[in-house]
């Protein structure tokens, strides 16, 4: 029997759960509030508090981390790396995602904790599936402005394992497919899965606005807002990336609440929440054009796929370029504990990491000369 813990840090909650081979024991969501994170503006001032929460989460249940035989946690704002899979957490990745992240996002914690609660013993720690796998055609990654080159970035966790999960409910093989897989959660995230790599995305600053994110906003207007408004570059990119779309528009991330005053005559509510949706099945468009319309399937995936208003708008204007089919909530923790296991019965083999920040050579120099987000 396998032991297996795993850690997915949100931007709101870190998720916590316990494996004993594919059979999860327990399991939480452990929840930071709006006021604490006030206190906490960015995100490695978190760390401490969410890894103290982990730890009362082992000690109510009776877990040592010395009895693990792995843990497995998300991956953070790390730069870009060739393949999906299992990577280890080194000395590198740690110095990395301290000094040098890529972005100021809650999922960079995640291997910091885990590392935290394994120093000094023999228990391999790895990430599994991260966001910024680059598989994407060349072609892709093209921009109108030459300094800029659009890498890949996607909630690979969940959609894969929807990919799989649609695959086989069908009697067919994942990387026998051409998928498009819709990540409908704070923020919304979209990739044509062909055959199993990601050829082209959508991610969640460049499509949909979403309940967190703004999405794609016309330069000739972010431009402007960016030059005008009194906030930091910090503060902006906090306010894009989390704190607008439907939070902007009705105090709450929760679609739930919107469909609530959609329920109650709100004519405003019900057209901003079908803007997300028009948005949605608009960025699905964008992508069916990438195979030449050879799409095997639609999948909507992710929390706000719980949502059936939200799901049926989107069918109803994406239905002609293929079958779509839902399959609400995430799985990302049965995702990382499936990765875990693999990994422990030699099916899959861990992949070093050894890739370095832009502009970083050595891990000393990534210490001694922290970014402007560390």
């Amino acid at each position: 029997m396998k032991k297996i813990f795993t850690i997915n840090c949100g931007s709101t909650s870190t998720k916590v759960a316990y494996f004993e081979d594919d059979k999860m024991m327990c399991k939480s969501s452990l929840t930071i509030t709006a006021e604490q994170l006030k206190e906490m503006p960015k995100t490695l001032d978190q760390l401490e508090f969410r890894t103290n929460q982990v730890e009362d989460f082992l000690k109510e249940n009776n877990l040592d981390p010395k009895d693990f035989d792995i843990v497995v946690s998300r991956a953070g704002t790390i730069p870009s790396v060739p393949y999906d899979g299992a990577y280890e957490v080194n000395e590198l990745m740690i110095a990395s995602v301290t000094y040098a992240p890529e972005a100021q996002h809650a999922s960079t914690l995640s291997c910091l904790i885990a590392d935290k609660l394994v120093k000094g013993l023999d228990v391999p720690v790895i990430i599994y599936d991260p966001t910024c796998v680059d598989s994407a055609d060349e072609i892709a990654k093209i921009t109108g402005i030459p300094e800029i080159t659009n890498m890949p970035v996607a909630h690979l966790l969940n959609t894969k394992m929807a990919g799989i999960t649609y695959a086989e409910s069908m009697g067919k093989d994942y990387k026998d497919l051409n998928l498009i897989i819709v990540q409908l959660g704070g923020g919304i995230t979209l990739g044509f899965h062909d055959h199993g790599r990601i050829a082209d995305w959508v991610y969640d600053d460049e499509g949909p606005m979403s309940p967190q994110r703004a999405g794609a906003i016309p330069t000739r207007y972010l431009a402007d807002y960016c030059y005008k408004s009194n906030k930091t570059l910090q503060e902006m990119r906090m306010y894009l990336c989390g704190q607008s779309g439907l939070v902007a528009y009705f105090g709450t991330q929760d679609v739930r609440d919107v469909e609530k005053l959609i329920d109650e005559g709100d004519e405003k509510a019900g057209l901003i929440l079908k803007a997300m949706a028009y948005g949605v099945a608009k960025s699905i468009g964008q992508l069916c054009v990438v195979r030449g319309g050879n799409v095997d399937q639609i999948i909507l995936t992710g929390g706000v796929a719980y949502s059936e208003r939200i799901t049926e708008w989107i069918k109803e204007k994406v239905s002609f370029i293929a079958p779509v089919t839902v399959i609400p909530g995430e799985r990302e923790m049965e995702a990382l504990a499936a990765g875990g296991l693999r990994v422990l019965n030699n099916e899959e083999q861990v992949h070093p990491y050894i890739y370095y920040p832009k502009g970083y050579s050595s891990i000393e120099d990534i210490i001694n000369n922290p970014n402007e987000l560390a």
